[in-house]
Order: C-alpha cells, then sequence, then structure tokens
C-alpha cells in the first residue's frame, strides 16, 4: 500500500516577472503540482496526505481568488482520480483562509474519494486511519485559554496538542494496533523540536511557538507522521518514520541550495516499509557575491566580465540577486538598470535584487550648519540678487533675525536618540501601563482594531514630549471611565550618553504639569521651568525638534503618510523647510511684512495728508478776485427780485380764468358723450332686429321644400330598420369565412414547413454511412495489443534504469576508494622522496661515524633512512589495491552489462510502439464519430415519424375547412342584394336627416316674425327723439371751446418758475453774505496749508526708501528667497540620500527625482514648487501621486529616512527609533512592500529600534520580535 505525503504548495503570486497579467513565478508552482499528479499516474498510490498551506495568502482579490482556487480543486481531483482517497488538511490561517477552506470544501463536496479536513478529528478508510491536527487560529484558542502572556501561551498550546496527539491516537481503529493491518497515520501542520528550519538552525524550543512534543510522537507509536509547515523536506534525527515533505517549489532566498518535492511511502501493513522522496521541477535561486574588485571589473568590462566569470551557466533560468561592496564612486558609477539588464541577456528569469551590501562614503554633516547664519545668508542672497543698499537692507535686516533666532528651537545634545521606556496612566484605553524599550530591535505591533497599539507606542510619546492631540482638546486623551480624574505620561530616552525623562500630567477639568529631568548618577536633575510653556520650550530646545519633524522622521503615523510626498507640489517647499528647520525663516519674513506694512501705512498715511492738505489748497482758489466778484452780483440781485414779483401777479390771474371756462366744457363734453352712448345702443338694437326678421323671411319661404324631403327621410328610415337584420347576418358570414381562408393558411404553412424539414431529414440520413464498423473494431484490439506490449517494454526499461543506477553507485564507491588510495598514494610518494633525500644527506655529510653520530640532524636522518623499505612496501601494497580496485569494477560493470543485454530493452522498439499506439488512437475517434452518427440517425428517424404525422393531420383539416367555407359562400352571395338596398336607404336617410329636424321649427318662425314687426316699429321712434337732443348738445359744446381757445394758456409752468426764480435770488443772496466772511478766513488757511505739505513731502521720500528695503526683506525671508536657496542646495543631498535608500530597497530599480524649477500662480503670488517624480527601470517616469500602494511605502519611507538623516547631520542628533503605522493605502504588492522596505531600514540602520504596526497575519512572521496589545476589563494590555 502506497501513501503520496505532500504540502506546503503555497499556491499564489511571488514577486516575480508578469507576462500578460499572468505571474510566471505561480506558473512554477502550478508546473510542479502538474509534475506530482503525473506521478501519481505512474505510481498510482492508494492514499494521498496533503499536510496543508494550499493557498500562499488568505486575503487577496476576486480575480486572484478564483484563479486560485480553481487550480487547487483541479490538483486535488486530479490527486482524487488517480488515487483511491485524498485527505486534504488546513494549515496555517494567514495562509489557508478559513473562507478559503470553506469554498474549497464546497467544491470539492459532490467527490466522495475527497476528505477536506478544517478541526482536529480521525478519518478512518480501508487504506487507513488518518488523525488530523490542522493549523488553529490564535484569535479562536485565545478564546478557550484568555489572559495568557505570550510564552504560558505557547507551553499551553503545546500540551494541548500534544495531548490531541494522544487522544486522535485512541480514537484509531483497534485493527490499527494489531500487527499486519491498517496503519494509523498522523498529519499535522506544526514544528516537531530537532527540524531543521529553511535557514539551516535546528528548532528545540516551545516557549516561542506552539510545537508537536516528541515525547507525544514516540508515545502514541503512529506507523508514520506525515508533516507540514517546515519547508526543507527531511527526517527528525532519534524518531522514528516522522517525515516533513517540505515544500512543492522553492519561494525565497532562504530556500536556496534545498532541494523541493514530496514523499511516496510504501507500507506492508501497518508497518512503513520504504519511502522514496521525488524532487519537483522547482525554480532555483542564486545569490552572487562581489567585492569590490568584481564591481571595478564589470565597470571596465561590462558583458565581457559577466561571459568570463560563466555567468550565463550561472544564472540561466533562475531568480537572482547580486550583494555587492563598492566605493562612493563605484556606487555612482554603477548603473544598476544596465546590471539588470545584462543579467537578464545572460539567462537570468528573473533579478530580484541588487543590493549595496556596505559602501565607503563620508557624511556631510555641515550641509545644513554651514547655512545656518541667517545674516550671512542674507547678505549672500543680496549679494547674487545684485541689490543696491545692500549694507542699509542688512542693517533693517539684524533686528528682525535677532528676535527670530531667539525663538528657534535648537539642541545643545548630541549623538543618538533612543527610546528608553514609556508609561501610561488613565491614558486612552489603559488603565496603568509600561513598556521597556530595551530589547526591541525589529518589532511588530499586533492586535485587534481599537485595542490600542497607536496609543501607546505613538500617540503617548508624542502626547508626553509635545501633547498636540488627535481630537484638539488636550484632556481628549484621559480615559473614559468614571474613577479616571486624572491622567499621567512618562517617557525616558537617551540622548547620546544623557538620560531624559519627561512627566505630564493632567486633570479632567484641565489643570495640568510638566517636568523635565536629567539623570544625574542615581538622581534626576530637574530642568523644568515655572510655566507649562517655558518648559515646553526647554523639551524641544533639548530634541533640537518640533513636533512635526519628530512625526515625519521618527514617529510615522497612518495620517502623517506621506506628508511630505503627498502634499501639493506647491506646499512641498514649505514642508520641506519646516522639516529640514527653516521655519525661523517664516518668522524673519512675518516680521519684515509687519515692519513694511506699518512702514506703508506711515508712508500712506503722509501721502494722504499732502493729498489732502493740496485738494484744501486748490479748494480755496483765489479768495481776493472773488471777494470783488461778489460785491458786483449783489446790487443785481436786488432789480431782479423786483421785477420778478410783478410777473408773478399777472400770471395769476390769467390762470384763474382759464380754469373756471374749462371746467363748464368738461362737463358739456360729459354730458355728450353720454348721449351719443344711448343713440347708438338703440341704433344697434334696430339692425339686430332687421336681421332676424330677414332669417324668418327666408326660412319660412321653403317651407314646402323642407315638408316634402323630411316625408322622404321618413321613408328611407322605416326601410333601414327592415333590413338590419339580414345585414348583420351578412357581416358575420364575412367574419367566418375570412378565419376559414386563415385557418387554410396556417395549415397549409405547417405542411409545406414540414415538408422541408422532410427533405433535410432525408438528406443528412443519406449521408450517414456506418461501413467501416468492422474495420475499426479490429484496429481498436490491435490498439489494446500495442499498449499492452508498450506497458511491458517500459518494465523492461524501468529494470535497465536500476541495473545502471547500481552501477553509477558502485563507479562512484569505487571511484571514492580509488580517490583515497590514491592520496594515500601521493603522500606516501612524497614521504619516500623526503626519506631518499635525508639518505642523500647523509652521504655527503663527510660524518666518519654516521652510525653513532649525536647531532640531532643526523640523528634525524638516520631514522628517516630507516623507514626507506617500509614506505617503499606501502607505495606497492597501494597500488596492487588500486589495481584490483579497478580490475574488480571492470569485471562488475561488465557483468551488468550483460544482465542490460539479457534484459532486452529497445529505445527504438519502445519508440516504434508509441508510433503505431498514436496512428491507431485515430481509430478511437473515428468508432465515437460512428456512435454519435448512430444516435443521430435515430433521432432524425423518429422527427420524420412525427412529420408524417403532422402532415396527414393538416391535410385532413383542411379539406374540413374547405366545405365549411363553401357552404358560407353560399349563404353570403344570397344577402348581396339585401345589403346593397339597406346601403341605398342608409344614405337616403343621412342626406335628408337635416330636414326632419327643420319640419318641426316652422310655426317657431312665424310667431317670430310677427314679435320682431312690432319691436321695430318701437326702435324707429325712441331713435328719432334721442338724435334731437345729441345735437342740441353738440352745437353748444362747440361754441364753449370757441370762447375757451381766446384765452391764454401754460401759465402754471411760467408761475412756478417765476417763484423758483425769487427763491434762488434770495438764498444767493443770503449766501453771498456768509462767503464773504469764508473768503476771507481761507486767504489765511491757504498760507498755513502750503509750509505743512512741503514739511510732508521730505518725509514721504525717506519712508519711501524705508519700505523698498523692508520689502527687499520680505522676499528674501520668503519661501522663494533663501530658504529656497538653501533648500535648492540640500535638494541633491536629499536626492541622492533617498536614491541610496532606495536602490538597497529595490535592487537599484527605482529611484526618485526632484525637481523644484516651476513657479504656479496663487491668490498670495508666485509660490515655488517642488515635484516628485518616481523613476522605476523599464517603466514611465511618473509623479509620486500616479504609483500603486507598494512604489508609494518604498518612496515614502526611503524620503522619510533621508530627511532624518540630513536632519540628523544638522541637530548633531540621529534618530535611533522608526515608530511606523501601517500605511493606509496598501495594495497586495504594497503589503510585502511594506515589510521589504522596513527589512532593508533593519540592515542599513542596525542600531534604529524599529516597531510596525501590522494587520496583516502573513506579515508578523517576517518580524523577529512580536508584541500583542490586548483588551481587558482593566484596560488594554501589552503582552510580549
Amino acid at each position: 500500500m502506497k501513501i503520496l505525503h505532500t504540502a506546503d504548495w503555497h499556491i499564489g503570486q511571488f514577486k516575480g516577472p508578469v507576462e500578460d497579467g499572468v505571474n510566471l513565478r505561480s506558473l512554477d508552482t502550478i508546473k510542479c503540482l502538474e509534475y506530482m499528479v503525473k506521478v501519481a499516474e505512474e505510481e498510482k498510490p492508494d492514499m494521498v496526505c496533503i499536510s496543508g498551506d494550499i493557498f500562499h495568502q488568505e486575503q487577496i482579490g476576486p480575480v486572484r481568488y478564483s484563479d486560485e482556487m480553481v487550480t487547487a480543486t483541479r490538483i486535488i481531483e486530479g490527486l482524487a482520480e488517480r488515487s483511491k482517497f485524498v485527505v486534504v488538511m488546513r494549515g496555517t490561517p494567514n495562509h489557508d483562509g478559513a473562507g478559503q477552506f470553506r469554498v474549497l470544501e464546497k467544491m470539492l463536496s459532490k467527490n466522495k474519494k475527497i476528505a477536506v479536513v478544517t478541526t482536529p478529528q480521525v478519518i478512518s478508510t480501508p487504506i487507513a486511519d488518518v488523525a488530523c491536527i490542522p493549523g488553529f487560529d490564535k484569535q479562536e484558542f485565545r478564546a478557550k485559554f484568555p489572559g495568557l502572556s505570550a510564552e504560558e501561551e505557547n507551553l499551553t498550546w503545546t500540551k494541548y496538542i500534544s495531548d490531541m496527539v494522544m487522544g486522535l491516537r485512541a480514537q484509531c481503529s483497534n485493527t490499527n494496533i494489531i500487527p499486519d493491518m491498517t496503519p494509523a497515520i498522523l498529519m499535522a501542520h506544526y514544528t516537531v523540536p530537532g527540524c531543521n528550519m529553511e535557514s539551516g538552525q535546528t528548532s528545540f524550543f516551545s516557549n516561542f511557538e506552539p510545537v508537536i512534543p516528541r515525547e507525544a510522537i514516540q508515545a502514541a507509536d503512529y506507523s508514520a507522521v506525515l508533516l507540514g509547515h517546515i519547508h526543507r523536506p527531511q527526517t527528525i534525527e532519534g524518531l522514528e518514520n516522522v517525515f516533513y515533505s517540505g515544500a512543492i517549489n522553492a519561494m525565497n532566498f532562504n530556500d536556496e541550495g534545498q532541494s523541493r518535492g514530496f514523499w511516496i511511502h510504501e507500507f506492508d501493513g501497518r508497518r512503513l516499509k520504504s519511502g522514496k522522496r521525488y524532487e519537483t521541477p522547482y525554480r532555483k535561486f542564486q545569490t552572487v557575491t562581489w567585492a569590490q574588485e568584481d564591481v571595478e571589473n564589470y565597470l571596465c568590462r561590462g558583458k565581457e566580465f559577466l561571459f568570463t566569470e560563466g555567468y550565463p551557466f550561472l544564472v540561466s533560468d533562475k531568480i537572482v540577486r547580486i550583494k555587492y561592496s563598492c566605493t562612493v564612486e563605484q556606487k555612482k558609477a554603477l548603473n544598476i538598470p544596465v546590471l539588470q539588464s545584462d543579467l537578464y541577456e545572460m539567462g537570468a528569469f528573473y533579478v530580484a535584487d541588487i543590493e549595496a551590501e556596505s559602501m565607503v562614503d563620508v557624511a556631510n554633516r555641515g550641509l545644513l550648519s554651514e547655512e545656518s547664519d541667517p545674516l550671512l545668508n542674507l547678505k549672500k542672497w543680496l549679494s547674487e540678487k545684485c541689490v543696491k543698499d545692500a549694507d542699509k537692507i542688512v542693517e533693517l535686516g539684524e533686528p528682525i533675525i535677532s528676535v527670530a533666532m531667539k525663538s528657534e528651537t535648537t539642541s545643545e545634545n548630541h549623538g543618538v536618540f533612543r527610546p528608553v521606556s514609556i508609561s501610561v496612566k488613565n491614558y486612552r484605553n489603559y488603565k496603568e501601563e509600561g513598556f521597556d524599550f530595551s530589547d526591541v530591535s525589529f518589532c511588530s505591533i499586533n492586535g485587534v482594531n481599537g485595542a490600542g497599539k497607536s496609543s501607546l507606542f505613538m500617540d503617548a510619546i508624542a502626547d508626553c514630549l509635545y501633547e498636540e492631540t488627535r481630537e484638539g482638546d488636550n484632556k481628549a486623551w484621559i480615559r473614559g471611565t468614571e474613577d479616571a480624574r486624572s491622567g499621567s505620561i512618562e517617557f525616558v530616552f537617551d540622548i547620546g550618553d544623557k538620560r531624559f525623562r519627561v512627566v505630564r500630567t493632567r486633570t479632567k477639568s484641565g489643570r495640568a504639569t510638566l517636568n523635565i529631568s536629567q539623570k544625574d548618577g542615581e538622581e534626576w536633575l530637574n530642568l523644568s521651568a515655572e510655566r507649562i510653556k517655558d518648559t515646553q520650550a526647554e523639551i524641544e530646545k533639548i530634541l533640537g525638534m518640533d513636533s512635526m519633524t519628530f512625526r515625519s522622521c521618527a514617529l510615522i503615523m497612518q495620517d502623517q503618510y506621506g506628508l511630505f510626498l503627498q502634499a501639493k507640489k506647491e506646499d512641498r517647499m514649505t514642508i520641506l523647510g519646516n522639516l529640514l528647520g527653516l521655519s525661523v525663516y517664516g518668522l524673519m519674513e512675518q516680521e519684515a511684512k509687519k515692519l513694511l506694512a506699518d512702514t506703508k501705512r506711515n508712508l500712506l498715511s503722509k501721502k494722504e495728508a499732502v493729498k489732502v492738505k493740496s485738494e484744501f489748497v486748490a479748494e480755496k482758489g483765489n479768495p481776493d478776485g472773488e471777494l470783488e466778484n461778489l460785491e458786483k452780483e449783489a446790487s443785481e440781485f436786488d432789480q431782479i427780485r423786483k421785477m420778478t414779483e410783478q410777473d408773478i401777479e399777472v400770471c395769476k390771474k390769467q390762470i384763474a380764468d382759464r380754469k373756471e371756462a374749462q371746467d363748464k366744457s368738461t362737463e358739456l363734453l360729459q354730458s355728450t358723450d353720454t348721449e351719443k352712448k344711448a343713440l347708438l345702443s338703440i341704433q344697434s338694437e334696430k339692425e339686430a332686429a332687421e336681421k332676424e326678421m330677414e332669417t324668418c323671411d327666408v326660412f319660412l319661404k321653403n317651407s314646402e321644400i323642407i315638408m316634402a324631403k323630411a316625408a322622404e327621410y321618413e321613408a328611407a328610415e322605416e326601410t333601414v330598420k327592415k333590413l338590419a337584420p339580414d345585414v348583420m347576418e351578412y357581416e358575420s358570414c364575412k367574419r367566418s369565412l375570412e378565419e376559414k381562408q386563415n385557418q387554410i393558411l396556417r395549415y397549409e404553412n405547417i405542411i409545406n414547413t414540414t415538408q422541408i424539414q422532410n427533405r433535410s431529414i432525408e438528406e443528412q440520413l443519406s449521408k450517414i454511412e456506418t461501413a467501416e464498423e468492422e474495420l475499426i473494431s479490429q484496429k481498436l484490439s490491435e490498439l489494446e495489443d500495442k499498449r499492452k506490449e508498450l506497458a511491458e517494454i517500459r518494465e523492461k526499461k524501468d529494470r535497465c534504469s536500476a541495473v545502471c543506477a547500481e552501477v553509477n553507485k558502485k563507479h562512484g564507491e569505487v571511484t571514492e576508494t580509488v580517490h583515497g588510495l590514491s592520496t594515500q598514494l601521493r603522500l606516501a610518494e612524497s614521504d619516500l622522496d623526503s626519506y631518499k633525500k635525508q639518505q642523500e644527506f647523509m652521504d655527503n655529510s663527510g660524518c666518519p661515524d654516521i652510525e653513532n653520530a649525536t647531532c640531532r640532524f643526523l640523528e634525524k636522518a638516520r631514522e628517516d633512512v630507516a623507514k626507506i623499505k617500509k614506505t617503499e612496501e606501502e607505495i606497492a601494497e597501494i597500488k596492487e589495491s588500486i589495481r584490483i580496485a579497478k580490475e574488480d569494477y571492470a569485471t562488475y560493470a561488465a557483468e551488468k552489462k550483460k544482465e542490460i543485454a539479457e534484459i532486452g530493452y529497445s529505445e527504438e522498439q519502445e519508440k516504434n510502439v508509441l508510433s503505431e499506439i498514436t496512428n491507431l488512437e485515430t481509430y478511437q475517434k473515428r468508432k465515437d464519430e460512428i456512435d454519435r452518427l448512430k444516435a443521430l440517425k435515430a433521432r432524425l428517424e423518429g422527427e420524420k415519424a412525427s412529420n408524417d404525422k403532422t402532415i396527414v393531420s393538416c391535410t385532413e383539416n383542411v379539406s374540413t375547412v374547405k366545405l365549411e367555407s363553401h357552404k358560407i359562400t353560399e349563404n353570403v352571395l344570397k344577402l348581396t342584394e339585401t345589403v346593397e338596398r339597406y346601403q341605398e336607404a342608409k344614405r337616403i336617410s343621412e342626406e335628408l336627416r337635416i330636414y326632419a329636424d327643420q319640419k318641426t321649427n316652422i310655426p317657431v318662425y312665424a310667431e317670430r316674425k310677427k314679435h320682431i314687426a312690432e319691436k321695430l316699429k318701437d326702435l324707429e321712434e325712441r331713435e328719432r327723439l334721442k338724435n334731437e337732443e345729441w345735437s342740441k348738445l353738440c352745437a353748444e359744446y362747440i361754441r364753449l371751446n370757441e370762447e375757451l381757445a381766446g384765452l391764454p394758456e401754460g401759465k402754471e409752468e411760467k408761475l412756478s418758475e417765476l417763484e423758483r426764480k425769487k427763491m434762488e435770488l434770495e438764498e444767493k443772496a443770503a449766501s453771498m453774505q456768509v462767503r464773504k466772511g469764508v473768503l476771507l478766513q481761507r486767504i489765511e488757511d491757504t498760507k498755513k496749508a502750503n509750509e505743512e505739505i512741503n514739511q510732508l513731502k521730505a518725509e514721504i521720500s525717506r519712508d519711501a526708501e524705508k519700505a523698498a528695503r523692508y520689502e527687499v526683506l520680505k522676499q528674501a525671508f520668503s519661501q522663494d528667497g533663501v530658504p529656497h536657496q538653501i533648500v535648492r542646495n540640500i535638494i541633491p543631498h536629499i536626492t541622492d540620500t533617498a536614491n541610496n535608500i532606495l536602490g538597497q530597497m529595490t535592487g537599484g530599480t527605482m529611484g526618485v527625482e526632484f525637481v523644484m524649477e516651476r513657479t504656479v500662480k496663487g491668490k498670495d503670488g508666485d509660490k515655488a514648487t517642488l515635484d516628485v517624480l518616481i523613476n522605476e527601470y523599464g517603466k514611465t517616469t511618473l509623479p509620486y501621486a500616479s504609483k500603486s500602494g507598494g512604489e508609494k511605502v518604498k518612496s515614502s519611507l526611503a524620503v522619510i529616512l533621508a530627511l532624518s538623516e540630513i536632519k540628523a547631520t544638522a541637530a548633531g542628533i540621529q534618530l535611533g527609533m522608526l515608530f511606523i503605522d501601517e500605511p493606509p493605502f496598501l495594495d497586495d504588492d504594497g503589503a510585502q512592500a511594506y515589510v521589504d522596505s522596513l527589512e532593508t531600514i533593519r540592515s542599513r540602520y542596525p542600531d534604529v529600534k524599529v516597531m510596525a504596526i501590522t494587520h496583516d497575519d502573513a506579515m508578523k512572521a517576517r518580524f523577529s520580535q512580536s508584541i500583542t496589545v490586548i483588551k481587558t476589563d482593566e484596560g488594554s494590555k501589552v503582552i510580549c
């Protein structure tokens, strides 16, 4: 009985090349799995055990999820087809997600040969009893065993697994303990102490992770233990029949040099008889290490160097990385993308990394410090801009610089900033907790959302040092429980060899304390000031950085990610200036703006004063001339005023007379209009009566014709009523006849269509032939014989291969023996040569008594000469042994050659049989085609028979309907004449209907005519009388209007004008008196104002020069002035540092570029911009915002560290910590890049404490240390 044992498939995507959207490394895994299915086809195992980690990632996108699920299902079902039973066990939850296995179980549920296992259980089969212990979810375990520390948790978990190993063994069938019966198998996905890890180290400890104890395995006495989880294939030393199958494919450089594959174990009853390991066609990894000399050789010779060193063989079809050491000059000269391209030309499958392991460099620590003198920088800027009066501008700038520099934060300490400990009470989620950073190096921070990961390791540090809370309310950090009335934070840190402690407290009422102290021996020396504001300033002075710089370089929260890179390009210059400590120039700019504004206000005020006074003088005019003219005007005004009063009296009388005449005329006109309207009404009524009389006369004149036509109408109506039933019967028959015709057409269409179908069927039937049936049966019989013959040939081939393997093994043993003897022979011959030289030395020594000589030289020579004979005998024996070994091998090889000949295997015969089988297999396809045609023929004949029945039925129906249609047609013909009479009577009735209505109106019109005649007589009399009254009124109105025309008109307007003129003259006369006094005062005011204007103009000239100088200072201190000049000098160094870091992260395939030569228009004027472009080998250069999550993570971290490094060189403080939260914009590649980048940072800065918050279980395993934050009733707690 055979069991195929495999595990750790890790179906999914790995970092590597992509072609047409397909990850080629995922195809490597599929290739290995398909090879395993092929081996199963040949070996026919009874059972397949898959010991976990089917998938690589738990959380992936829907497209990848579907593809990977289809692959897994296809391989598992392929194994089930080639075996009797398959057990699929879930691995660790971060690889085999619960959701994935639910879907997998559902997709495989119909296949009864497959068992999908997600919980501990025993699968009992006739082949074997299989005890399964799949990977556990930590959260489920912690629910069973809450409140344990990390070490207690692992030990408890280990004991839990140990008990399970024993318990499941007891559940296995009792038959398993009887010899020669079915075996008991243990499948598990855990570490067994003593196993060899991927790194080559041996695992012996259980307090770092849950394990299966060796004692439990020995005590349980399983027939075999088939494990997954460790990727290195192996058996465990000291344990019997315990196997790790190893991964199916290589995954990373930890797998370099290790084999990958699976096992097939053969059992005899319950006893493991033998095991054979099969190696899959896995992708190999290759690390190349270059010294400085190798880098120099490549720079000089290029691809020639690679060819000479055998790289086409070394890297062919492999995943390659190069680690090199170089100088700074070599680093600059080495073109990473070109090297990458050259490696691809050498045949590399994928170039994973090209990384500088070490580089000789000297940091420019004066980079910012040499730019730190604002006064000197101002002088340089003024000189570059060729500004006039630079000395006077500097003189104005000195007090501005002095004020700003007093508020600048500068550190007096130097060395590495390292966190020591953090302690909190009643802080956010924590009641009381502390953490010591001493042993932290590369650590992940884990826990559910809201547990308080960032609260303790980020917010608490920032709040303690700066108290700039994320909520904006400083009381918000106090724990929100009733008993928490106050809170405290204590942060201890080192700068160089100095230790500091900051303690901040706050009550819910708002009261706060802040203390900073320095360790002095065993005591703490207080450095605090009286006011909190001053103590805060002291803290920032000690740190040498403000909150923004600290958060940007050491404490990277989610909302701080890309603070610099994701900002608008016009804002980046300001942010970069703040990060580099150039914010002091902002204070100078504000002070210059304030002084400029004050100067401009004074200048404007004085200009306004000049303008006002000048206008005042201009307004005064010529007061002497005006006074003389005023006196002349006064005498003329008296005469004009008297004449105006006389004209007013005359106008008033004329206006009164005309008004009286107009009133009478208006009254008479109204009376005339009233009489006219009455007359017109009578005339209109008379015309209407006359028209009505005319209508009556016309109607009564035609009364006889109306009576005759009305009689004709009544006769026609009678005929219509009489013939109506016959007409209704006629219409009904016509409708029935039309329906019968439609039925006939439908039946005929069915008949025609069916006949066409029958003709098509007959044509298809005529083409179906099955004449070759006998020949095909004969050929298929031959095919079966040939397949049996091929099986016999391949059995001979396997026997030959086994003999060849024995010969090769024997050859190796003989070669090793001969090699050892040859080595002994060389040593013996060397000794013999040495001894003979000693004999020659004795012969030529000239000593008279060599045998009794006492000098140590001859004594040593005499001893060596005595060994010559024995050594010669040893040499002869060795040569004889070599001869015998070679002769024995020749005899053995001849016998084996004869044995191979006797087996009788012929490769040519195998090829011929395979060729014949290929030709005969075509008959199987022809037989399938004949079977298909038979089925088609039967179906077509059935369809034809059904169609024939349809045609007969429809033909009978057509005959019946035609007979019924004939009867209806006869009845229609009989009724046709009656219908024509009906239609004629109906036409006459419609034409004469109006006369029937008119007949009833004849008496009405006769009576109406009589009444109208009387009315006309009365109207004619009323019209005559009203016409006489209207004529009299018209004559009187005409006479009155003739009298009114003789009176003058328009005097009202003239009267108003005269009265207005009189008032104006009076007002003007009064104002002349006032103006006279004013003119005298104006003469005095004008003289005084001219004197003041001359004094103000002299002051304006001096203030204008001062404002111009302040304007220059404002520009110099602005973002586009001295800071822009400093940033422009710093940018190349930031670029070099960031690219150096980014090159380590990406193997030199990515770079960052800063472009700052553009400006944009803004409401505050033109602003300098800073564009950030990301270069990537083989791709278009794009802005940072256009890149994916992974590329953003690498770029962000590289720039953050570069800024931190540049900042540290200026401040003299190097940041020894990087606490970072998981970026909010990660995609699948970005999640991997996040940890890749942190690992690069760790290798570049080994002394920096890296702590990273992550929510992805797949990433946690990549950190050497881990802490977990959990929620408890007593607040959040940290588990190390």
